[in-house]
């Protein structure tokens, strides 16, 4: 029988990667390395995929507070700094819990059930606004199209001209955060099997034999006394 500490240790271990998921999703933001842009024309690829210097368009955090293409709705950037909070506060308190876990034994069920669930949905939203900063936050594409009157982006007098700005870091920082989101649905799947060995081991076992019907009889009262009587 496998011990139902095998699966408190393998509950650990997830909890430890997704902290660690989180940690390079932080650089990732903080860093965005990858800034590329795509010119369509009628909803048609124009360009191919265009990555200029990292001079030029800077996402860095060093440039959040200075970069001209950071003023006005570009202030909005500031926003990944709550997503970088949020995930790094959902991330730890499992962890914690995985480390009580392991020093006490105790199951913990439902706190860790509702913990990881809260956690899932926390994920999944802070993925999809990091999607939504991966591919421009709805400022970058429009920025691009209108610098030099459209003469840098190549859409200067030609209608139906949009530009695909991302964020590979970005990006790729928001897959983590879903990853961490399917995790943690794992996770949930290790604490049933926890409990259901938790409760395999400190309980008491209960006789197999079945007590219902009527009573066996003794061999007393099938023992029958012939007696003869002579004439």
């Amino acid at each position: 029988m496998v011990p139902h500490s095998l699966f408190i240790g393998i509950s650990a271990f997830i909890r430890v990667f997704i902290l660690l998921l989180v940690s390079i999703a932080v650089i990732l933001i903080f860093t965005a390395p990858g800034v590329c842009y795509t010119r369509y024309i009628n909803d048609l690829r124009a360009t191919d995929e265009i990555c200029p210097n990292e001079n030029f368009l800077p996402m860095g955090v060093n440039r959040w507070s200075n970069g001209v293409h950071f003023q006005h709705r570009g202030q909005n950037v500031w926003g990944q700094l709550a997503i970088v909070i949020i995930a790094i506060l959902f991330a730890l308190p499992p962890l914690g819990l995985s480390c009580f876990q392991i020093a006490t034994g105790a199951s913990l069920f439902y706190m860790q059930i509702c913990l990881s669930a809260i956690s899932i949905l926390i994920f999944l939203a802070l993925g999809g606004v990091e999607t939504w900063y991966a591919t421009g936050y709805s400022h970058m594409g429009p920025l691009i199209r209108q610098i030099g009157g459209g003469q840098f982006s190549g859409c200067m007098n030609l209608p139906n001209c949009n530009i695909l700005f991302v964020v590979k870091g970005w990006a790729a920082a928001a897959a983590f955060l879903f990853l961490c989101a399917l995790l943690f649905l794992l996770d949930i799947g290790m604490q049933f099997l926890i409990r259901e060995k938790y409760s395999q081991t400190y309980t008491t076992p209960v006789s197999s034999r079945a007590s219902y019907g009527p009573p066996e009889p003794s061999r007393v009262d099938n023992y029958h006394t012939r007696i003869h009587v002579g004439n």
